[in-house]
């Protein structure tokens, strides 16, 4: 169920996802993404991000907006130059391999649930040259809303993974 924008697949090339493992997973998000899940008033949400979430849930008036405001978090740009679609590989790599590592445990505690990630780059409007990565996780309900779709994201820059993609760990490669 793993897709890949036109956009994404342009700059990354499509066995992209493929290609990934273990040692694309940064320090900075690799504690998130082991300290796993928790389930609050029927969303499905890392427990590093919820305990750091400061909103308020009534605020929300479906699960899958709550999910997406609590589960999304920007991909820390350490050690990137500050300007230029250079950036965009590597917050696109240490995105979705974070996003693989927290579906995959994700699955090894709470299998039933189908979520899906999407990570996410994208010119900053009030500074072009300068990109910015986005990762956000929603559970996927049988007919119900999801957050975005491959033709919705039409040229963007966005990646989107599924727990069923996601069941084994990144390799070591």
């Amino acid at each position: 169920m793993a897709w890949m924008s036109a956009g994404a697949s342009r700059l990354v090339g499509p066995t992209f996802v493929d290609d990934l493992t273990r040692a694309d997973l940064i320090p900075e998000l690799g504690p998130v993404a082991t300290e796993g899940w928790i389930v609050v008033d029927e969303a499905v949400l890392l427990k590093g991000l919820y305990e750091s979430y400061s909103g308020d849930r009534s605020r929300f008036p479906d699960v899958l907006g709550y999910e997406v405001a609590v589960n999304g978090r920007g991909i820390p740009r350490f050690g990137l130059p500050d300007r230029g679609v250079g950036c965009v590989p590597p917050l696109l790599r240490w995105g979705t391999a974070f996003a693989w590592a927290a579906l995959h445990q994700q699955h090894r505690q709470f299998p039933g649930f189908e979520v899906m990630a999407y990570v996410s780059v994208a010119e900053l409007m009030f500074d072009p040259g300068e990109f910015s990565g986005n990762v956000t996780f929603c559970t996927k309900h049988p007919g119900g809303p999801v957050w975005t779709t491959r033709a919705s994201a039409g040229d963007d820059i966005v990646i989107s993974l599924s727990t069923a993609d996601c069941h084994e760990p990144l390799p070591d490669r």
